[in-house]
């Protein structure tokens, strides 16, 4: 039997009608799913809000259709939750739509080197043109292909590439980082009214109150958990920091939503709690992301589903 947010969904979906968007400032539990994510059990779920590939691959041709989307967006008890893209500025990844095999031997002057720790992901130069143009501007274009198919916003990673060009040299790295941000949410919004951009990490960029103004929260992993590895509190001096830029999100009234990655229960337990406490939303998971983690009390229960 259809239950009725699914069925809310398919009547939407055949009428042609956009779910209506809900609000951010509602949200209340997230799941984080990139890895083959499964529409159906996201839209079995009662999350507020899920964070997908736009592609249960990765690649074009498994990209998620505006139905998909749709089903995504509506709830069981037949309420709208928010469905945002991952979208990676700031490394270019071999899998994409938009690679081509002969960089590999004639690299364009935009692409930089590997990342050691995640095979075919490359740094980029985000303010070059030519990357810019990949990502959004033109019906081909990443974000374009991403507003296409419905969603609400976009989840953007690897922002903190900055630090790698900063590091290098380049003194307007962090600038060039909050305009590549602000012309892509500008862009979007003048095609979707209220399209939703949540970067991920580099909370340190916040100190720019533009770059404060343009975003609609931020997506934080490993604020007390995981520099030193999966379940290991961070030294304080680190969450300190962390936690004095997260509070001004957090005083602005925007959202954080928060990520940690510890396997062991009481860990688990013990990250919620931190992060509810800082005022945060927090959810914990599996570093794969290749899953829909439910933690039994601390999440919304999913019927039938094994949980953590």
């Amino acid at each position: 039997m259809l239950r009725s947010g699914f069925l809310a969904g398919v009547l939407a979906m055949l009428s042609g009608l956009m779910p209506a968007q809900a609000d951010l400032s509602g949200v209340r539990h997230f799941t984080y799913w990139l890895a083959n994510p499964n529409p159906a059990l996201i839209a079995a779920s009662d999350f507020d809000m899920a964070v997908v590939d736009y592609s249960r691959d990765g690649s074009a041709e498994h990209a998620f259709t505006p139905a998909d989307v749709a089903m995504m967006q509506w709830k069981p008890d037949g309420g709208r939750r928010i469905v945002l893209s991952y979208m990676s500025v700031g490394e270019a990844e071999d899998y994409r739509f938009y690679w081509q095999p002969s960089w590999a031997e004639h690299p364009p002057k935009w692409l930089e080197a590997v990342n050691p720790d995640w095979a075919g992901n490359f740094k980029v130069r985000y303010w070059d043109p030519d990357w810019k143009r990949i990502i959004f501007g033109g019906p081909d274009a990443y974000l374009d292909r991403i507003i296409a198919a419905g969603f609400d916003g976009v989840y953007l990673d690897i922002i903190d590439a900055y630090w790698y060009f900063q590091e290098k040299g380049r003194k307007t790295a962090a600038k060039d980082m909050t305009d590549f941000v602000m012309e892509m949410a500008a862009y979007a919004r003048a095609k979707v009214p209220g399209f939703r951009i949540v970067p991920q990490n580099a909370e340190d960029l916040v100190v720019d109150t533009a770059y404060l103004a343009t975003i609609d929260a931020l997506g934080k992993e490993d604020a007390f958990f995981g520099w030193e590895g999966d379940g290991v509190p961070n030294p304080p001096d680190s969450t300190a920091w962390v936690m004095q830029h997260l509070n001004i999100i957090t005083a602005a009234e925007k959202p954080v939503f928060l990520i940690e990655y510890p396997s062991d229960p009481a860990r688990v337990r013990e990250a919620y709690a931190n992060g509810r406490e800082a005022g945060l939303i927090p959810y914990a998971t599996v570093r794969a992301l290749d899953r829909m983690v439910v933690n039994p009390g601390l999440d919304p229960a999913i019927p039938g589903l094994l949980q953590r």
